[in-house]
């Protein structure tokens, strides 16, 4: 005797919206635009997150600068963008450097600090992708970015970009992640599959976890021994934002 079940699947929506009700200026590119496909449809490589990343400083150069910090072992960009008003990216030389004098307490005294800070807007930091085979990450990195820089009439980003200077790293382990993308694309079948046993969801070692000396980049805070976590902590220690946010 056989019985039957009847499955309902609700119908998925069409496009997924990141902010719901948000508006967006259409000069603003989005990553569809600039690669092809929108976030999550397909794995970014590491150049095409540095790809529209400089593609989006370039729609948007008064209130985006993408700075390079470092190169890693194969030679991959490491970046951060700043994002902020026009006002602020106009400054970031000064802030950067006023920045310093506030963690710098053999300079700055309390009243000195106070007077500093009443001209001085936030620094945070959002990092990405410190394991590369982990990679929701930087995706988020494109789409924050985007958001920030082409959203309309939105009294919470205004009040960001006003009051806070945002630096994005969209990629803290290029290789790792590039590694990542070539085994995903080499094992990637006509269709999605959702076996655990699919090769498509099976990375041969080392995987894209570590960089290209097999390190765990999140584990090298202290020690330094990679160009990747030398350079960042520098860009940090230039800096001084108040909140990192090491995003996987």
């Amino acid at each position: 005797m056989f019985s039957a079940a009847v499955v309902v699947v609700a119908q998925q929506p069409s496009t997924l919206e990141m902010w719901p009700g948000a508006q967006y200026d259409p000069a603003l590119p989005t990553v569809k635009k600039v690669l092809g496909f929108a976030p999550g449809e397909r794995v970014a490589s590491p150049a095409e997150l540095v790809h529209y990343f400089e593609t989006l400083a370039a729609a948007a150069p008064g209130r985006m600068k993408v700075t390079e910090y470092a190169r890693s072992w194969e030679k991959r960009k490491l970046i951060y963008a700043a994002i902020s008003s026009e006002a602020n990216i106009k400054r970031l030389d000064e802030i950067k450097a006023t920045m310093k004098r506030l963690a710098d307490a053999r300079q700055t005294n309390a009243a000195e600090a106070k007077r500093l800070m009443a001209n001085l807007p936030a620094v945070i930091t959002l990092a990405y992708g410190v394991h590369g085979n982990e990679i929701s990450g930087p995706d988020a990195a494109m789409m924050t970015a985007y958001h920030l820089l082409a959203a309309r009439n939105d009294k919470l980003v205004a009040n960001v970009l006003q009051n806070v200077v945002v630096l994005i790293d969209p990629t803290e382990n290029p290789d790792g992640r590039n590694r990542f993308v070539h085994n995903y694309t080499v094992a990637e079948g006509i269709e999605p599959d959702g076996a655990v046993a699919a090769a498509e969801r099976n990375e041969p070692w080392p995987g894209g976890r570590t960089n290209h000396y097999h390190f765990d980049m999140n584990r090298d805070w202290f020690a330094m021994t990679q160009p990747e976590s030398r350079g960042r902590v520098k860009m940090l220690l230039d800096w001084h934002p108040l909140v990192y946010a090491d995003l996987h």
